[in-house]
């Protein structure tokens, strides 16, 4: 069974490497880029979960490195408070199959994969701020769109 400092640590390196592949950055940049505050060696080891313990000088090191926000990373490493963690009413959780349905379409469209790659990335409450706004694009009056595939035949 998988102990509770094994899941944390795959957790903190998954985050790790997902931030470095969006933004482009290497071990190195991170280093740089926190003022030498992180070393590369640190991260690589954060990166292979073999890093222990990191202190919070070093957590908002890498935040910096990485160039997210260090309460994000501690969030990942604690678990989120639960006071913040959106809790949804069984009316607002959709039915498997149109959920399936819905990452169907994310999956198929680039545009919208990246979209949810950087909605991951959000604290919770940057995500309410994201939802409100995209709720607000969604009731604006819009023109009909007729999908290309619809041909118009008389």
């Amino acid at each position: 069974m998988i102990g509770y400092d094994t899941m944390v640590r795959s957790n903190l390196g998954s985050y790790v490497r997902k931030v470095m592949k969006q933004k482009g950055l290497t071990l190195r940049d991170i280093e740089t880029r926190s003022d030498g505050r992180i070393t590369d060696g640190y991260v690589a080891d954060i990166l292979r979960g073999s890093a222990n313990n990191p202190s919070a000088e070093k957590i908002k090191a890498l935040g910096r490195g990485l160039g997210v926000d260090p309460h994000r990373i501690f969030e990942i490493i604690v678990g989120p408070r639960q006071q913040e963690a959106v809790k949804l009413s069984r009316e607002e959780v959709p039915e498997v199959g149109e959920f399936l349905e819905l990452m169907q379409e994310v999956a198929e469209r680039p545009d919208l994969v990246k979209i949810v790659e950087a909605a991951v990335l959000l604290l919770p409450e940057e995500r309410l701020i994201v939802l409100k706004l995209l709720e607000a694009f969604n009731t604006r009056k819009r023109k009909p769109h007729v999908h290309k595939s619809v041909s118009h035949r008389r």
